[in-house]
């Protein structure tokens, strides 16, 4: 009854001025393991509990919130130990390998290297959520949150190592009080001036953070500790994240380098155990294991500082030698635990499915790819979820446009909240350590931003000049909660509250549990549409619209003290793939080990991500075209310079890189089709693909963020309704900023062109060439023709086919059967037949590099067979598969998906089918695939396929497999021979071969149950 009584007034705190608990619907729940123990945490003490069970002889599965292990160690920047601590145990040893002083990536690494030796299976970047119980109430696994969604995990034993024993009060676990008033919190922050201010305390340690390798500061670094009494109302996440920016507000300041991910205190009401802590810490192996195990609660144990332990002995206890000491013996007895017992067959969440005639429902995600290997769901039902916060705007996401939408917004009164998955915001442009600008304009808010940081010393590398990241990070900070905006770090958006078809509100995942946060209106600024995807947004993803492959490449940035930019582009990535973002950043960490940084960044630096269907999508002619419209909210400016074959019909055609253009956003293309209460800005916004590399530039995302924050905050003045704002009051305010050109003011849309303009662009693009010449200038000036006739295909089609018929030079009469041929057109197919029987052999071609201004394209006889293919045109299948069948296995990639976007447009083009098998057989063309998505072999992670300057990689060599395993079933297979592979690849670690094996199975089979 005591117990009834404590979760109730926590659940009354929790929900203190907000409105009731919101009951939904959630989907049932995949089990992706089962397991003798789940260490639901990241600390270094549940990896050392989790190695010590596995020694034991126990299967272990281990989940960490953060994009990394060792958030007790790294998060808090707490990498020294006392003078005359010495590190006994192997993983000690390896934590503090220089002595006193450890760095961020050596935990980091030391930990992943840890795990993987003793075969513990983990996944970084996953919130605990739920308990699961078994049919006698006992603990039996747990639910987790992250980017691909909810997945469930089954087990005999639960270590609970969250940061408010979040598990173990969801099954009887028994607490002491939480009570108001002044709490003590401490934080570290590394590099500038000692601090001061009405109640903190700071010192300066005896020790100095270096960074390994470099030849920078060799003295190292300041650290300072600091400690503060912050008042908190109640035990909500909203007031401890309210306390803690209070505290950086003390803290941080010019020449900061680095600091803690959060701010630590130590509870009162920690959990009442089996036996208690009363004094002095008296160390781990005089510790008893009932201390950390909940009174009246089996096969649960909590490792945290909310443990039975006194005030007196918990900074004892949270010392990192004595917490790895704490986490092994916690380890070694779920271990022992854990032997006789068996995985329950039927496990569920506590409590049961709430009984309510509620009109919200919530949405989760959906374009995502899960793991082969689940064995079963977990029926959920409908469930109470109470409400965090109530809010105009949500902003969900304060990377490069989030933060500046929540300034936005905030700036105009609205009641503003912005949440963050990291601890700094700016996204790319700070966390993601690409610190300075390419192209894009630099007027508006982004102009205010550069004064405003300019105090500070910036950096120069060649011809680019750049930020501090650090200034730049806490400059966003500090404006939002000047303009009274609140910000919730080290949390996430995990799904969509929607109501009659209207976003109402988020699902949001802290530290301290899963809850929703209402809104009037929602910005997805996760820069992978990832809320708008959850309330049911159509979206785009990988695979273009004619069933093609192409994404750009993403990176992953090493962190120095100091460092300010260090751009990388090697790896494709998929951005909803927990498993493929977790495998990416282990790879990273453990091939490091002899040039080994301070740190690794925690975002990766992805350029294309998932794009919503907006009631306008932005086109490459659009671009080309300088398309004005009566409702532009940003303006943009950059060159095509992706890592990434194109896809967009006009880039078909001919090549654009180099060169830079401008081009207007219209307000259309933030708004999801068919939603309504939220607005989409940044990578995940409306954008053909290939649009999308040119108006990606951080400068005008940062304009456009702050536009949509407007946007947002002038939404919910009229109950959110985001189509029904008066777009040109809306643009007074970004002409009157600095955002817009004051011309927006009386645009109107530039299409459709008129039938003259039409034609002559029909007659200039006989001249333009069809060389492959990449360079910043501007050499052929009729690229602007093909836009026009891009833009206006019906109308421009009839002249072309004049044209191509009355053509007697062969090139230009080749230009109008390439440009027919890509608008679905069979009137140049004797031409492109002709001109490919002609070409003997194949052209150069190119390979998928991590050249961004150059290669990445298609040869001039690739793009005949594009064109070719998209004619559909019968007979020029027999001409397309003669050139299948010069392709060798080290011929270049151009020419592999020049062929399979050509035969996507035949139905079951069988005589393709021999050379197909002929190159799956031919040695060493497969076995790329990076399989092992679930289980990883002990002591190595797979190796990563990746991308170079140079065109033939193991990139090149599994994108090459995967095709033709693709076009094989396409064709019809042989022996299942490519049905084999594509299974294999859905299975695998790379998310987007992942997701385009499971489109082309999924497409074979439509056909197959058509048939």
């Amino acid at each position: 009854m005591k117990h009834l009584l404590l979760t109730l007034i926590h659940c009354a705190i929790l929900s203190v001025s907000y409105a009731e608990p919101v009951a939904a619907s959630l989907r049932d729940i995949p089990v992706l393991y089962e397991t003798d123990i789940v260490v639901a945490g990241g600390s270094s003490a549940a990896v050392a509990a989790a190695c010590a069970a596995a020694q034991h002889g126990a299967q272990v599965v281990l989940i960490a919130p953060r994009p990394y292990l060792g958030d007790d160690l790294c998060g808090q920047q707490h990498l020294w130990l006392a003078e005359g601590e010495l590190p006994e145990s192997e993983l000690a040893r390896s934590l503090f390998p220089d002595g006193r002083v450890t760095t961020p990536f050596a935990v980091k690494n030391a930990l992943d290297q840890a795990l993987l030796k003793r075969g513990v299976r983990y996944l970084t970047g996953c919130y605990a959520t739920d308990l699961l119980v078994d049919g006698q109430g006992r603990a039996s696994g747990v639910v987790m949150v992250n980017r691909s969604g909810s997945q469930a995990i089954k087990a005999k034993v639960v270590i609970d190592g969250t940061r408010q024993a979040l598990l173990a009060r969801q099954v009887g676990a028994q607490f002491r009080p939480f009570t108001p008033g002044e709490q003590a919190f401490q934080f570290t922050v590394v590099g500038g001036e000692l601090q001061s201010g009405p109640g903190l305390l700071g010192r300066k340690l005896d020790i100095a953070f270096k960074n390994p390798n470099s030849g920078r500061n060799t003295n190292g670094y300041p650290v300072y500790e600091y400690a503060a009494q912050i008042p908190i109302s109640d035990s909500s996440y909203a007031s401890f994240a309210h306390a803690e920016q209070t505290l950086r507000n003390l803290v941080s300041g010019v020449g900061m380098l680095d600091c803690s991910e959060y701010a630590l205190n130590f509870p009162a009401d920690t959990l009442i155990g089996e036996r208690r802590v009363e004094s002095d810490w008296p160390g781990a192996a005089r510790c008893e294991v009932g201390v950390f195990r909940p009174k009246g609660s089996s096969r649960l144990y909590v490792l945290s500082e909310y443990a039975d332990v006194c005030a007196k002995a918990r900074p004892g206890m949270m010392r990192p030698l004595a917490f790895l000491a704490v986490g092994e013996l916690v380890g070694n007895a779920a271990a022992l635990e854990s032997k006789p017992l068996t995985i329950p067959a039927e496990v569920r969440l506590p409590g049961e499915p709430a009984q309510t005639g509620s009109t919200s429902t919530i949405g989760e995600p959906r374009n995502v790819m899960m793991p082969t290997g689940k064995t079963g769901v977990i029926q959920v039902g409908t469930r109470v979820l109470p409400v965090l916060g109530d809010y105009d705007v949500v902003v969900v996401g304060g990377g490069t446009a989030g933060a500046p939408a929540g300034i936005g917004a905030a700036r105009c009164g609205a009641k503003t909240l912005v949440i963050e998955y990291l601890d700094e915001l700016g996204g790319v442009g700070t966390a993601g350590l690409i610190g300075s600008y390419w192209y894009g304009n630099r007027n508006g808010f982004t102009k205010e931003i550069e004064a405003a940081t300019s105090g500070e010393k910036r950096w120069s590398l060649a011809r680019k000049a750049g930020w501090n990241v650090i200034q730049k990070s806490e400059w966003l900070r500090r404006e939002l909660l000047k303009s009274n905006a609140d910000i919730w770090f080290n949390s996430f958006g995990c799904g969509a509250l929607l109501e009659n078809g209207k976003v109402t509100g988020v699902v949001v995942v802290t530290p301290f549990g899963r809850g929703v946060v209402r809104a009037k209106t929602v910005i997805d600024a996760t820069g992978n549409a990832d809320i708008a995807d959850c309330a049911g947004a159509e979206t785009q993803f990988g695979v273009a619209a004619g069933g093609m492959l192409s994404v750009q490449l993403a990176g992953y940035p090493h962190r120095n003290l100091g460092d300010n930019g260090n751009n990388t582009c090697y790896a494709m990535v998929d951005d909803t793939s927990v498993w493929d973002i977790w495998h990416l950043m282990t790879w990273a960490r453990t091939q490091r080990d002899k040039a080994a940084p301070y740190d690794m960044g925690q975002l990766l630096d992805s350029r294309e991500r998932r794009r919503i269907v907006a009631d306008y999508m932005l086109t490459t002619p659009d671009i080309l075209n300088h398309r004005s419209f009566p409702d532009t909210i940003s303006h943009h400016k950059s060159n095509f310079d992706a890592a990434a074959f194109p896809t967009s019909p006009m880039l078909l055609v001919k090549d654009m890189k180099g060169p830079a253009y401008e081009v207007d956003l219209p307000y259309r293309s933030l708004l999801p089709k068919g939603l309504d209460g939220i607005l989409v800005t940044g990578l995940g916004a409306g954008a053909e693909r290939d649009a999308m590399t040119l108006i990606r530039m951080q400068s005008d995302l940062q304009n456009q963020g702050y536009a949509a924050g407007v946007a947002a905050a002038t939404a919910s003045a009229n109950g959110g309704q985001t189509r029904a704002i008066d777009i040109k009051k809306l643009q007074q305010q970004l002409v009157a900023q600095g955002i817009l050109d004051e011309r927006v003011l009386t645009n109107k849309d530039s299409y459709p062109m008129n039938q003259a303009a039409i034609e002559k662009a029909v007659a200039d693009v006989s001249g333009m060439s069809r060389e492959i010449k990449q360079t910043r200038t501007i050499t052929d000036p009729f690229i602007f023709s093909l836009a026009v006739i891009m833009a206006h295909p019906d109308s421009s089609r009839p002249h072309l086919q004049q044209a191509h018929h009355a053509s007697t030079a062969a090139e230009k009469k080749l230009t109008y059967a390439i440009i027919l041929g890509i608008l679905g057109d069979k009137t140049g197919a004797p031409t492109l037949i002709a001109s490919l029987e002609n070409a003997k052999g194949w052209d150069k071609g190119f390979g998928l590099t991590s050249h961004r201004e150059s290669d990445n394209t298609f040869s001039e006889l690739d793009r005949q067979i594009i064109a070719l293919g998209f004619s559909g045109a019968p007979e020029g299948l027999t001409a397309i598969v003669a050139k299948l069948k010069l392709l060798k296995p080290d011929s270049e990639l151009s020419h592999y998906i020049a062929i399979a976007m050509a035969l996507r447009h035949y139905d079951h083009p069988k005589n393709a089918t021999e050379p197909l098998a002929r190159l799956l057989n031919a040695p060493g063309f497969t076995g790329h695939v990076m399989t092992n998505a679930i289980e990883l072999p002990a002591g190595k992670v797979v190796k990563r396929d990746l991308a170079t300057t140079l065109p033939d990689t193991s990139l090149n060599a599994a994108f090459k497999e995967l095709l033709i395993a693709g076009m094989l079933v396409h064709c019809g297979d042989q022996a299942s021979m490519g049905r084999k592979i594509l299974e294999q690849y859905r299975g695998g670690i790379g998310g987007h071969f992942a997701r385009y094996a499971q489109y082309v199975l999924q497409t074979a089979d439509d056909r197959t149950k058509r048939q």
